[in-house]
Order: structure tokens, then C-alpha cells, then sequence
């Protein structure tokens, strides 16, 4: 089995807005899924390991292409609920699964609209991340 790094932002019950955020990280692999009742674009960078963090190597290679992401997820569309970079990130929630999180500050790189951010209890956690949008910062890949 595969363990996929990437980035994976979920938008909402509309295609196109899936297809939007495609368009604007121009360049790299992206696909656009269906998962729940939600359309999500999956960036997930050429060139890295497809088994996980095993070397140190890895997890700089990994944290490097997820800070990347970030940076470029700033400058989207604002037509996203929410997104996550990271090992197996894919899928990683449901709007309903997430929404039922009892701690959404368990997930380091979780971006949150501010819609979502003030629906689960406005976390002081959560800081500024573009408007419209806050997030847990993103610490980066670690080989254990």
C-alpha cells in the first residue's frame, strides 16, 4: 500500500469549485475526488517517497513540498471548507467527521474557514492563515 504526501482541500458540494482550486496550483499533480458529499482537489508533489517517513532525508524533502503547498494555498480562491498536508491526508475527513471532531487541534497544518474555525469553539490556537481562513501551524514531517 502507498503512503501519499500531499495536500488535500475540500470544497464543499460544488465540482467546480474543486476544479478552481485545481487551476490554481497550476504545475503540480492534481486530482479532483468525490469523498462524503464533498469534491476535494488532492495536490500530492512528484518525487517523494510513496512509503511513508523512513529517513530523516524524507521528512525534510516532505516538510519542504508541504511548505510550499501552504504558501500557495494562501493565494487560492476562497472556495474551500478545509485542508490538511501530510502523510495519507487524503480523505482525511468528512465536513460532517470534522465537523464531530471533539479536538480539531490535534491536527498541525489543519486549515479552517472561519465559518468552521467559529463553529467548533474559535480555538486561540488557531492563528491567522489568509482571509477568511485560520490555521493550526504546519510543524512539518518527522522520522520516527
Amino acid at each position: 500500500m502507498a503512503w501519499i504526501f500531499g495536500l488535500s482541500v475540500e470544497c464543499g458540494e460544488r465540482e467546480t469549485h474543486a476544479r478552481d482550486l485545481a487551476r490554481h496550483f497550476d504545475g503540480w499533480p492534481v486530482r479532483i475526488f468525490r469523498h462524503g458529499t464533498g469534491w476535494w482537489c488532492g495536490v500530492e508533489p512528484e518525487g517523494l517517497s510513496q512509503t511513508g517517513v523512513n529517513s530523516a532525508a524524507e521528512a525534510t524533502a516532505m516538510t519542504a513540498a508541504g511548505r510550499r503547498l501552504y504558501w500557495q494555498l494562501r493565494t487560492a480562491p476562497p472556495v474551500y471548507r478545509y485542508a490538511l498536508a501530510g502523510v495519507e491526508a487524503g480523505e482525511f475527513r468528512t465536513y460532517d467527521e470534522l465537523m464531530a471532531e471533539k479536538d480539531l487541534t490535534t491536527f498541525a497544518g489543519l486549515v479552517v474557514s472561519e465559518h468552521i474555525w467559529v463553529s467548533t469553539g474559535k480555538r486561540a490556537e488557531f492563528s491567522d492563515f489568509a482571509p477568511g481562513y485560520r490555521w493550526l501551524p504546519y510543524h512539518g514531517e518527522i522520522h520516527r
